[in-house]
């Protein structure tokens, strides 16, 4: 019989008074590898930094680390990978990375890499970035890094630190199918050396390695009892972790169910308006666009017209360029000037400005929830969108206000209304960001990645909303995902990254 690893008992974290996790109990046994997963808010990273020692609870939590083993006791990969300068500063902006003089300011891959890991061979290193497919980038600095190369990054560390216990939060995000393969198996190889794991997920793609399924069900947030005066606050139910053996688990049997439903309804005629600005023929036009940056050529000779009411897939490789390519439309990369570019129906570089552009635009991606102000209210998020900034600094309108509030609510997202947004999970953080997108009705929606870290049932529900939205013949869309799950219907045209060149293709929902 396997000896307890990890006992939890009546665990409580509180945040911001509210409760997150609530009279949690589990046991995790010597060489068992579960796969967390439950929807947005039902406190998943919290479990994962209570493990590594990173948040205060009550209750009591015993892991039964090998003191003679000669391993790191326990690794966190987050979500996002939060890197600093040459000064140890990590006060980055969004554009900085398209600014080829600014990346300098920024490590390399291998000087992250040895700063966590003086000791590491210089072999083992690039053993590791080959294995992970970014050996061709240890000399690339941070800041040009793709949203799936930062995440080779993260794992790479996570590997060389080989840990007893390994945390991985949605290590999935961001990956292409390879990459994603790739993964699994090294996760296989780290659980034979006797590491063992906890990875925060989905349940569609279950590495082999891992021998149980918990399912974290949210913690209830009953009303406090009107009859009384003041008002009491009703004792909570105990939060239920389920817990399955992966050949017991059938995730159709256990969806991740959300505790409400999106209600488009709420946002009234906006839902079905004709987007201001619209009054063009083509959104995008690029002629032989190239992108270099040092010695790597992002992209090469690289055509595309996107007319409106189009919708468009854009897939590609992790570091394929695709990233760069939408920095190109949305006005944040400097190289557009010295390109052939044209933007609804101006050519780049004619008088008009990066925030005539923006206007016209409703955008989100993983570098804009990277460097987004998280010291904004949740409100405040969505209210940026009439702005185009990354946090709220200027006064809105009434109406912008009460259009806000219309979104707010169709997301279900009101409880949630004036916290910080550092303050909320990181699935409900992107629901906030998509919302601003949509908010000012633009004519040209970039939707990059847009469902990293939401779950299953809401990243569904949405897009049900984007094939409902896009219905409007005037509004125009181009979408990223290496998730063939998570495309939206309306789409009717793909384009193709590969190595900085491209192609077109017919509409088939294959992941690359």
């Amino acid at each position: 019989m396997s000896s307890p690893f990890i006992i939890a008992q009546q665990i409580q974290v509180k945040h911001q008074q509210q409760v997150i996790l609530n009279q949690l109990n589990f046991t995790i046994n010597k060489g068992e590898h579960w796969l967390l997963t439950g929807e947005a808010g039902s406190g998943k990273s919290t479990l994962a930094k209570l493990l590594g020692g990173q948040t205060f609870y009550t209750g009591s939590l015993s892991v039964n680390y090998n003191a003679t083993s000669g391993q790191m006791p326990f690794w966190y990969v987050p979500q996002w990978h939060h890197f600093t300068n040459h000064a140890g500063i990590s006060d980055f902006y969004y554009q900085q990375r398209y600014n080829s003089s600014d990346a300098d300011d920024a490590r390399t891959v291998t000087e992250d890499i040895k700063a966590d890991f003086p000791q590491a061979a210089a072999e083992a290193i690039n053993t590791l970035l080959e294995q992970l497919g970014i050996g061709h980038r240890a000399g690339a600095s941070l800041l040009l890094l793709s949203s799936g190369e930062q995440k080779k990054l993260q794992l790479v560390k996570a590997i060389l630190a080989a840990p007893q216990l390994l945390v991985l939060d949605n290590p999935y995000i961001g990956l292409d199918i390879a990459s994603r393969k790739q993964l699994n198996e090294t996760l296989g190889n780290l659980t034979q050396q006797g590491t063992q794991l906890i990875i925060i997920s989905d349940t569609k793609e279950i590495p082999a390695c891992i021998t149980h399924v918990a399912v974290l069900n949210k913690t209830p947030q009953p009303k406090p009892a009107a009859q009384s005066n003041p008002p009491t606050q009703p004792k909570l139910t105990a939060q239920q972790l389920q817990i399955f053996t992966v050949a017991a688990f059938n995730a159709a049997d256990h969806p991740v169910k959300s505790s409400f439903a999106f209600d488009t309804d709420l946002l009234g005629d906006a839902f079905t308006a004709t987007p201001e600005n619209s009054s063009f023929q083509t959104a995008v036009e690029l002629n032989n666009v190239n992108i270099t940056y040092g010695d790597k050529k992002v992209l090469q000779q690289v055509s595309w017209t996107v007319n409106k009411g189009e919708k468009w897939l854009l897939q590609g490789h992790n570091g394929a360029g695709k990233s760069t390519l939408l920095s190109l439309i949305t006005g944040d990369n400097p190289q557009a000037y010295a390109n052939n570019i044209t933007l609804f129906n101006k050519k780049r570089g004619s008088g008009e400005s990066i925030w005539d552009i923006k206007k016209k635009i409703g955008f989100v991606s993983p570098e804009l929830h990277w460097y987004f102000d998280k010291n904004t209210t949740c409100r405040e998020v969505i209210l940026s969108g009439f702005f185009d900034t990354t946090g709220l600094y200027r006064t809105a309108s009434a109406e912008q206000q009460k259009t806000a509030d219309a979104w707010l609510h169709c997301l279900q997202l009101q409880s949630i209304t004036n916290k910080l947004l550092a303050h909320v999970s990181i699935g409900q953080q992107q629901l906030l960001l998509l919302a601003r997108a949509f908010v000012k009705n633009p004519p040209l929606l970039l939707l990059d990645e847009p469902f990293q870290g939401v779950d299953e049932e809401h990243a569904a529900q949405f897009i049900t909303l984007i094939d409902a939205w896009m219905q409007q013949p005037d509004r125009t869309l181009i979408y990223i995902s290496h998730r063939n799950d998570q495309i939206p219907a309306c789409v009717n045209h793909v384009f193709v990254l590969e190595q900085g060149k491209h192609h077109v293709k017919p509409i088939k929902k294959t992941i690359v």
